[in-house]
């Protein structure tokens, strides 16, 4: 069973109400400066890496994201939406399209890592291999690892390259991955709600300095 999301209440009645007050003709609108696309990774049959005590990544991508898509809304320029809202699959291509079709600038894969040995830990950020350092998307991920290390103190896994789905996207785009669920002292921070809100200061802190210097 997955587990009920802390902050699922808070963003229902959240999007409830943001549904409930559409601009009405001749009254004020809404100017959006800039569109960030927030993706917890996995969801539905997909599960993604798994804890030794169950936890699953599709759960804590979704609650990181959703600590993200809550303090970006402190910014009002910003139109911020989520790839995924609930325990759904949704093809990583797709989100990737929704994405381009939104005219996003800013696009942020979030995923736990998994590695065959329990003894590796770390933040690692990666890019579609096609973009170079030069790219826009390299300094996005440069700043999600130089961010997420200084809220975490998490071991420095560096910026990589590899063939990722991010690669049909037409604004910068980054893969986070958080931490370690094969780690038996890193998976239960990534499963407590205090690391979760660190990771999510060091996401929107990266998000919003990349916007400040586009």
């Amino acid at each position: 069973m997955v587990r009920p999301s802390r902050l699922t209440l808070v963003l229902t009645v959240l999007l409830a109400c943001m549904a409930a007050f559409p601009a009405s003709v001749g009254g004020p609108t809404v100017s959006y400066k800039f569109t960030v696309v927030i993706d917890p990774g996995h969801g539905g049959k997909d599960p993604g890496a798994t804890a030794a005590d169950g936890a699953t990544e599709k759960e804590i991508t979704r609650e990181i994201a959703e600590l993200v898509f809550l303090r970006l809304l402190d910014y009002p320029e910003l139109r911020v939406v989520l790839s995924r809202q609930g325990d759904e699959y949704i093809y990583p291509s797709d989100r990737v399209l929704e994405a381009n079709r939104l005219g996003a600038d800013v696009y942020v894969s979030i995923h736990c890592n998994a590695h065959s040995s329990s003894s590796i830990s770390g933040v690692e950020t990666f890019v579609d291999e096609g973009d170079g350092p030069s790219s826009s998307s390299w300094r996005l991920a440069r700043l999600l690892q130089s961010s997420l290390l200084a809220e975490t103190r998490a071991e420095d896994r560096g910026v990589k390259q590899a063939p990722l789905y991010i690669r049909h996207a037409t604004m910068a785009a980054a893969l986070i991955e958080v931490g370690f669920l094969t780690h038996r002292y890193e998976s239960k921070l990534l499963e407590s709600l205090s690391y979760q809100s660190r990771v999510a200061d060091g996401i929107q802190k990266a998000v919003t300095g990349f916007l400040r210097g586009k």
